[in-house]
């Protein structure tokens, strides 16, 4: 049986380069979404373009992504003070998922209040935020990737992606195999994504050491901070 550290390491490896690809995908979307800003006309009509880009994304993460899109900042176009252009796989196509953008409603849904939208607008940078509970979408655990949209030296947009936890977790067994050491996955604050023992539970937060040659950080080259640290636990 192989180190538990040679193990932790390529497992990190298999999960940083899952998530590289996503963000990879994410920066086309960006400057696909950039490149219809900057043609003329102010109507959120000219976003259904992106959608041939959303619809590679998905097919190629196929598992992992469940559904993308663009999420506009306020005041952006004329016919629509804010605006979510989102798609999700449903049947094997590819259908957009509408949003009630409207503020008087009870069922609104305000997507600049949300950390995925807020995070990369406040950062300048790409994020991956989660494990939580899509109330607003499908009603699944995800974690949304999201990256800032540029246009004229200034954020116009988000571009994100919602990933299958199941997926994520999948990875994360699969090359950890079976061991005896207990062994979580976990955020940068410490909470539990998954593990492959009832100890550390997901959504838990982990106690126990988070540095030292049994923690190994998640490499993604387009985050400047590791997201998640892989951990074993005595």
């Amino acid at each position: 049986m192989k180190p538990i550290n040679e193990v932790l390491q390529s497992t990190a490896r298999a999960l940083g380069q899952s998530l590289e690809r996503v963000f990879a995908d994410l920066s086309v979307l960006a400057g696909a979404t950039t490149d219809i800003l900057a043609a003329p006309g102010t109507s959120r009509t000219k976003l259904e373009s992106l959608r041939p880009v959303v619809g590679d994304i998905v097919t190629r993460h196929a598992g992992l992504v469940d559904s993308a899109g663009v999420s506009v900042t306020p005041g952006l176009f004329t016919d629509a003070d804010a605006w979510h252009q989102w798609w999700s796989l449903v049947g094997g196509k590819l259908v957009f998922i509408p949003h009630n953008l409207n503020p008087a409603s009870i069922n609104y849904y305000d997507y600049t209040e949300m950390t995925w939208y807020e995070r990369p607008l406040a950062s300048g940078q790409p994020e991956l935020i989660g494990p939580y509970i899509d109330f607003g979408g499908a009603d699944i655990k995800i974690v949304t990737a999201s990256l800032p949209v540029q246009h004229e030296q200034r954020t116009v947009a988000v571009a994100g992606a919602d990933l299958s936890m199941e997926s994520i977790e999948r990875t994360f067994l699969l090359n950890l195999g079976r061991r005896d050491e207990h062994v979580a996955l976990i955020t940068e604050t410490g909470k539990v994504v998954a593990s492959n023992s009832a100890r550390f539970a997901p959504g838990t937060r982990f106690e126990g050491p988070r540095s030292g040659p049994r923690s190994v950080p998640v490499p993604v080259a387009d985050l400047t901070t590791p997201p998640w640290h892989l951990v074993a636990g005595d």
